[in-house]
């Protein structure tokens, strides 16, 4: 989210709306490739032989890395590839609230000599604050169902880097193709579906409380 409402802002201060559009459609597209063609992108990074990462640190003098076998750098890799696939998206919706903010508000500030800092934090922010708890709320509740892509393709079903890849999706989907452990897969996934459902309407309640008007219900 944060990524996310930096960009808008970012997208947002550009003068040359050709610009700004270009810029839009190279951060969205990401977002619509398929994690197949996405785990394609990150082997061509990572490969131990011809990756652009062990090339780069060939040329630094650094011995090469089977990335795949190191478990350690995985966690940072997947937010990174997450981050890189989605955060464009979310920033275009937010960009779509900010550009329904009325420009009064800004001529007035910068009658009142604020600073393009200040009227995000003051103006722009506060007109997403309804967009963001929302979009909080539904992630909160998504919080126990992982990306099966991300987590399975990507590290191309590794079982070295299971310690650190393996979701709840990814064990229900080893549970129906190698266990043929129909009754465990389908009790996660009413697992996950339950605690979704109960954090949606904790979180909305919490959100009542401290500010009704934000709330979805």
């Amino acid at each position: 989210m944060f990524l996310a409402v930096s960009l808008s802002l970012l997208l947002n201060e550009l003068h040359s709306k050709k610009l700004a559009k270009v810029l839009q459609t190279i951060f969205i597209m990401p977002h619509f490739l398929s994690m197949t063609v996405v785990s394609i992108v990150v082997f061509a990074f990572l490969s131990v032989n011809n990756g652009l990462l062990n090339n780069i640190l060939e040329l630094l003098g650094y011995s090469r890395h089977n990335w795949y076998m190191e478990r350690k750098f995985w966690p940072l890799f997947l937010v990174l590839v997450n981050a890189w696939k989605h955060v464009g998206y979310s920033a275009v919706v937010y960009l779509a609230s900010i550009s329904s903010i009325s420009e009064e508000y800004y001529e007035a500030a910068i009658i009142d000599g604020a600073n393009k800092l200040q009227q995000a934090w003051y103006i722009t922010i506060p007109h997403l604050r309804t967009m963001m708890t929302i979009l909080l709320i539904l992630s909160v509740g998504g919080i126990f169902r992982g990306d099966f892509g991300l987590f399975y393709t990507v590290p191309q079903d590794n079982g070295v880097l299971y310690p650190v890849t393996d979701v709840i999706d990814t064990y229900i989907y080893r549970s129906m193709r190698v266990l043929n452990n129909v009754g465990m897969a389908t009790a996660a996934g009413l697992y996950q579906s339950v605690v979704g459902f109960i954090l949606v309407l904790t979180t909305n309640k919490i959100v009542n409380k401290i500010s009704p008007e934000y709330a979805m219900f």
